[in-house]
């Protein structure tokens, strides 16, 4: 049976970075949905400023969580996985503090910098949730501990920056993204 992936984009949204990964995740033999901000039109923002600016006209973190919901409760079968990155993958916690097992199985967050805002929810599956090294409005390994007291809940970092796993954003690292890359792909086999 085939793997059924939820990625929900950065504030970069549908962009040549995000096409690489699904290109990858499908190669592994899964059948991948996106969900960006900006309504699937694809977008070709010139630097993360510019990228955080039309999130924030087009969008914003209420917005996001909200279409990260729908798209769980529209789901015709359960997501086996559902990955976030940063504005998605804060937007996926919130949502997954409603969802359940028959929505989506496990997820995985890369450097959701707002979830600070919103350690007192619970997500009711599984979640591994990866920082960069450093995040500017916390101490990253206070947030893990934090997150880790949470039932299902792992946290860790890495040594790579905020955006490492997009190719559009200044701190990609592709050896961070092959290493990362490598272990979803273990989780889909």
């Amino acid at each position: 049976m085939t793997t059924h992936i939820l990625v929900l984009s950065d504030i970069f949204g549908l962009c040549a970075g995000l096409e690489r990964l699904q290109a990858d995740l499908s190669q592994a033999g899964a059948d991948v949905q996106l969900i960006d901000p900006y309504q699937g039109q694809m977008q070709h923002f010139a630097d993360e400023a510019r990228a955080y600016a039309a999130f924030s006209t087009q969008c914003g973190h209420d917005a996001y969580a909200a279409i990260a919901q729908q798209a769980l409760q529209n789901a015709a079968r359960p997501f086996d996985l559902a990955i976030g990155f940063s504005a998605g993958a804060t937007a996926l916690w919130r949502a997954l503090a409603q969802a359940n097992e028959s929505q989506v199985k496990q997820a995985v967050l890369f450097y959701p910098g707002q979830i600070h805002q919103h350690l007192a929810l619970t997500p009711a599956v599984p979640v591994q949730v990866i920082f960069g090294h450093s995040e500017p409005n916390f101490a990253v390994a206070d947030i893990c501990t934090q997150l880790q007291q949470q039932p299902g809940v792992t946290a860790g970092s890495t040594d790579y920056a905020h955006g490492f796993m997009n190719p559009a954003s200044q701190a990609f690292a592709e050896a961070g993204y092959q290493q990362q890359l490598s272990k979803l792909l273990k989780r889909l086999a």
